[in-house]
């Protein structure tokens, strides 16, 4: 459907010959399988166990809506015993466990999950929301979509309970246990965005000392305008799909208010306008069905990480900015007075070992984030092959 080059870079992964995916993709701006393996020479030290969530999640798709409040049920499991939880929480509580746990977890390298946009909630909302996916001139709004949002916010909370250090977070275990929501106090958009607009002034411009990171920075230029473009094609796509369902369903409609009188001709033209608009009606939810899948799949796919690659980003902008400090420690040292050479040669290790820390953290965090993106890439793509399979055959 979208024939764009992040699709094929993808695809290039997702063959079963390991080894020729690995020469295709071992050009310098991309990451190969070796680079992101755990193994490579760029490795930490010390290569982490691989990390088991402490609790499953589950929407149970129940939702409650009460004006512009609209509460989720969620059903989490302790997997060491299997001890269940369900609790309901609003949009706001997932603003404010985002919150809690960035100023709880302050450490730089890490690549943050990225909390879903809020859902289209109120009239004005939907409206909007109707108008970018059907056309400025629609008179047709867009209901609830609370299904796909359920699915956005669950899958928020599986990456932060598979993260080693988010998934470990008391207030994100509290929140999936206690009855009792989080405080639901307001938060700004961006209290928590930490230092990336004031890294983005600064436009860093020399090459990375590492080339571990140099190759992930060249990379990551690419592959972020790709899989934006991308996904906003793939959503024209859809659009487009939603734009024509709308339209059978309307021609449907017509086809089986064509009622006339009781002669004979009349009586054949209006059973073939409803043997026709039946024909509409199958096709429309055929389109709709495939639709539906098409965006819960690959659509997922495709949305979360063109947000998430904004993390990593974020992530990459913070390690500049102690590089930049460590840089700058060094200099200080090379200017210091003698009574003053000790606090600067304190500074100088205080910032070299921020920056080596956060160095450390980031390949982790790197290495991880490939593996899961490429295996997500994978999983969606099955899940838009089953679902091609199982429409076929019904229809």
């Amino acid at each position: 459907m979208v024939t764009t080059s992040i699709i094929m870079e993808e695809k290039e992964i997702n063959s079963s010959d390991h080894k020729n995916a690995e020469n295709s993709l071992s050009e310098p701006n991309s990451p190969t399988l070796e680079t992101v393996s755990g193994f490579s020479t760029c490795s930490s030290p010390v290569p982490p166990e691989p990390f088991e969530p402490l609790y499953s999640v589950k929407f149970s798709g129940s939702v409650e809506k009460d004006g512009d409040v609209v509460k989720y049920a969620i059903t989490s499991k302790k997997n060491s015993d299997d001890t269940s939880y369900s609790v309901q929480r609003q949009y706001e509580d997932f603003e404010w466990l985002e919150h809690c746990l960035l100023t709880a977890n302050p450490l730089p390298g890490l690549i943050v999950p990225p909390l879903p946009p809020k859902p289209a909630i109120t009239s004005e909302m939907a409206e909007a929301k109707s108008k970018k996916q059907l056309g400025n001139q629609t008179k047709t709004l867009i209901g609830d979509q609370f299904n796909k949002d359920c699915l956005q916010l669950e899958q928020y909370l599986r990456l932060l309970l598979a993260h080693r250090l988010f998934g470990r977070d008391e207030v994100l275990e509290k929140f999936l246990t206690e009855k009792e929501p989080p405080p639901r106090a307001k938060i700004k958009r961006g209290i928590f965005s930490r230092i990336s607009e004031s890294l983005e002034s600064k436009k860093n411009t020399h090459k990375d000392c590492e080339e571990f990171f140099q190759r992930e920075r060249d990379w990551l230029a690419k592959y972020s305008v790709q899989i934006k473009e991308t996904n906003e094609a793939f959503c024209s796509v859809v659009y487009s799909q939603q734009r024509l369902c709308s339209v059978l369903g309307h021609l449907a409609t017509a086809l089986t208010l064509n009622r006339s009188s009781n002669e004979e001709l009349a009586k054949i033209e209006t059973k073939l306008s409803s043997l026709f608009s039946e024909a509409l009606e199958d096709a429309r939810h055929g389109l709709q069905v495939s639709s539906y899948n098409d965006e819960n799949s690959l659509g997922a796919y495709l949305n979360l990480y063109s947000s998430y690659i904004d993390s990593e980003k974020e992530m990459l902008l913070q390690r500049t900015n102690l590089l930049v400090e460590y840089e700058n420690a060094n200099k200080a040292l090379d200017k210091a007075k003698p009574l003053k050479k000790q606090a600067a040669e304190d500074a100088k290790l205080a910032a070299e070992k921020a920056f080596e820390d956060c160095s450390d953290v980031a390949r982790q965090e790197i290495k991880k984030f490939h593996r899961q993106r490429v295996s997500m890439f994978q999983e969606s793509l099955e899940n838009i092959r089953f679902n091609k399979m199982v429409n076929f055959r019904k229809f």
